[in-house]
């Protein structure tokens, strides 16, 4: 008998009241609502449909994926399962939230390029917007001829947070392969990694996006044509029987540790490759061999030198070299950050004295370059040079992100604590330098910086969340474009660093600019004195007399009177 049923009978006996029964109801109903929202959070994003569960519903993944309609979810729980093929089959997600493994592969006819039929583990045919997340492929146990990890063929989708490993076969080994009949696939790869295998991705009359991705350890391990090369990343076909040009923009990766080849380009296809690790590959990064435009620019590759090009940059680092037509300047000075965070902090202190808070959970990369990404700074406005890049490839699950950019009194030169109140951070949105519309300077000290300035980044923001595509930032001065703040007494004593200027300053910042009618009068002297003080310094005569007549008399009796408004006095 249920609480219900009891409580009914309890007051149809009169042993309780109405109002207790309405209670008990309700204190019922407000744990069933509990436990709902408790299994709604716990259980991830979905499209609508059914949600099949792996070994529950079904003992295989194959057996869920042949029932499965449009918008299911098949959950996969822990453990060793063999190889799936979906054909045919639309809105479909194969999810792990718990360590699922596929350690077989099915034999699968792909007919494109060189490759004919194959061993895959795991492959989309003919079908569109299916996903596999979390789930791993190991090709320890395979043996055969050829064979590919992940295979999407004529299909689109994407595959999420999730390692390929061990694919090598006796002639091709990919760990992940992007091929389309006429350009007909397209498909993001998002925190994938592929390691240890003969070829990493390959893509094959397609687009394809790569973020955050890790493809290292590529080794030849025999094979035939590029096969024997160990590649990370194969974009077209090398040869002249094929003929499969694709698009591909990887961004926030590693590309590293290949034994020949990072990124390898062919069939006039067209890659963009930004802000990535691209390192240690024993032979060249990045090859255009008849791609089409191969922009490998605001990459590290892991030196401050940039790649090697025996005359375009011969003094680059030779494990990272480049082939024509390649164009890799500007580069990044430093390394490429890229976190997936909740409610968190992405930590890029070391590599470009940022962190970027944010509120939902993202994969962000971050990066600093030492050269201009964009153009001039507006007119009146002060670059400091300093130019963090960051990258947020999706937004979907994410409220607010907050860009915070540090900065030692180095950094900033002799601009005042009171005065750094004017830093600001300006985004470059192709054509000019703009300023964010929330943004702002912490001037709190640590025990490494001087304070941080900020921005913070929402869909009713400018920029927006939505611009958060590669989005280059720099720290600007946008107070007094003279940061002494003294044109007439550095004129008079024709240097900008003379002893009796530091006391001008003191009381500019200490008096003046904490009450705003000293403030405005301030602004007035920064609006009405540069003509003048050029004036005073092209002529030696005036010069001395307004130092000795006006500047010095000033100085004396602030020095005099330096206990009285002086903080230090207090």
């Amino acid at each position: 008998m249920s609480l219900v049923e009891g409580a009914i009978r309890q007051q149809e006996k009169g042993l309780i009241g109405e109002k207790t029964v309405k209670k008990i109801f309700s204190i019922l109903f407000a744990l069933v609502l509990v436990l709902s929202l408790a299994a709604v959070m716990e259980a991830p994003v979905l499209a609508s449909g059914t949600i099949i569960s792996v070994p529950g519903d079904f003992a295989t993944i194959q057996e869920a994926i042949d029932a499965a309609s449009d918008g299911d979810a098949i959950m996969v729980a822990a453990g060793e399962y063999d190889a799936f093929v979906v054909e045919g089959k639309q809105n479909i997600s194969i999810i792990t939230t718990e360590g699922a493994a596929v350690t077989t592969a099915d034999w699968v006819s792909i007919y494109r390029g060189p490759i004919g039929d194959a061993w895959s583990m795991a492959a989309v045919k003919d079908s569109q917007n299916i996903n596999i997340r979390g789930i791993s492929f190991d090709g320890t146990a395979l043996s055969e001829e050829v064979v590919v990890g992940i295979a999407y063929i004529n299909s689109t989708g994407r595959i999420a947070d999730l390692t390929v490993e061990n694919i090598i076969g006796a002639e091709v080994g990919a760990g992940v392969a992007i091929i389309g009949d006429e350009g007909t696939t397209v498909v993001n790869l998002s925190g994938v990694t592929v390691r240890n295998s003969m070829a990493g991705v390959i893509i094959w009359d397609a687009e394809a996006s790569l973020d955050g991705c890790t493809i290292t350890g590529m080794e030849p391990n025999g094979g035939f044509g590029i096969m024997d090369r160990g590649v990370g990343i194969l974009i077209g076909v090398p040869g002249d029987d094929w003929w499969f040009p694709s698009t591909v923009e990887v961004k926030g990766s590693t590309i590293s540790n290949n034994n020949d080849t990072g990124i390898y380009v062919c069939d006039d296809s067209i890659l963009e490759a930004h802000f990535n690790n691209i390192v240690d590959n024993t032979g060249l990064g990045v090859v255009n061999d008849g791609g089409g435009t191969v922009d490998a620019r605001y990459n590290w590759w892991g030196g401050a030198l940039g790649p090697f090009h025996p005359t375009a940059n011969p003094g680059g680092a030779d494990n990272n070299a480049v082939s024509n037509d390649v164009m890799f300047e500007p580069w990044v000075q430093v390394g490429v950050v890229t976190e997936t965070v909740t409610d968190d902090v992405v930590d890029a202190m070391t590599e470009a004295d940022t962190e970027v808070v944010v509120n939902g959970t993202a994969m962000v990369t971050v990066t600093k370059s030492t050269s201009n990404p964009g153009g001039d700074p507006p007119a009146g406005i002060t670059a400091l040079g300093r130019y963090i890049d960051v990258y947020v490839p999706d937004t979907s699950q994410v409220t607010e992100i907050e860009i915070r950019l540090y900065y030692t009194d180095d950094d900033v030169g002799n601009i005042s604590k009171t005065l750094q109140q004017y830093l600001r951070l300006r985004w470059w949105d192709g054509s000019e330098w703009r300023p964010y519309s929330d943004g702002g300077v912490n001037t709190d000290g640590t025990v490494d910086y001087a304070g941080y300035i900020w921005a913070k980044v929402r869909a009713d923001t400018e920029p927006s969340l939505a611009d958060l595509t590669g989005t280059w930032n720099e720290d600007f001065w946008e107070g007094p474009t003279d940061v002494c703040g003294c044109f007439i007494a550095t004129a008079a004593y024709g240097t900008d660093t003379a002893q009796e200027l530091g006391i001008l300053r003191e009381f500019r910042d200490t008096v003046l600019l904490a009450n705003s009618l000293g403030a405005r009068f301030v602004c007035f002297y920064y609006r009405t004195s540069p003509p003048i003080a050029s004036f005073i310094s092209r002529h030696e005569v005036l010069r001395t007399a307004v130092r000795v007549g006006f500047v010095d008399p000033i100085v004396r009796i602030l020095n005099r009177t330096h206990h009285l408004w002086s903080d230090r006095g207090s």
